[in-house]
């Protein structure tokens, strides 16, 4: 059974949850409809119009990886809310400020872990 503290957390993350949900519908509805462009019907008759199509099918799996893993990282947010660990950062603990929630409501870590460790390995934390 959720505690007080959990459930007083989970209504002050309401509006992300309900955004995040939509974000969530939003993406699995156009990873739908953009499955058809990477299928192929048939092949191109000359070169450039195979050269066109490749690129094209290559932007298109690019664009469908990508929202596949926000998507992912959309479930994670949905699921840390259900386990009242949303808002806190999995690298210090902290809280994760509004702000950082309100422009990424799937931020898995606070501004601070986000830059060390894109320091230290390169990339971004988030």
């Amino acid at each position: 059974m959720a505690s007080n503290a959990t459930k007083s957390r989970n209504r002050k993350y309401e509006v992300f949850e309900k955004a995040l949900m939509e974000r969530r519908d939003e993406l699995t509805s156009r990873l739908s409809e953009r499955m058809s462009d990477v299928h192929v019907e048939r092949e191109p008759d000359d070169e450039a119009a195979l050269a066109s199509d490749s690129s094209t099918k290559e932007m298109a799996v690019a664009t469908l990886e990508r929202e596949r893993r926000m998507l992912a990282e959309i479930e994670a947010a949905l699921l840390r809310l259900k386990k009242g660990e949303y808002g806190l950062c999995a690298g210090c603990g902290e809280p994760i400020p509004e702000a950082r929630l309100k422009a990424l409501p799937w931020a898995r870590v606070c501004v601070r872990c986000a830059e060390r460790g894109s320091r230290s390995s390169g990339l971004a934390a988030d």
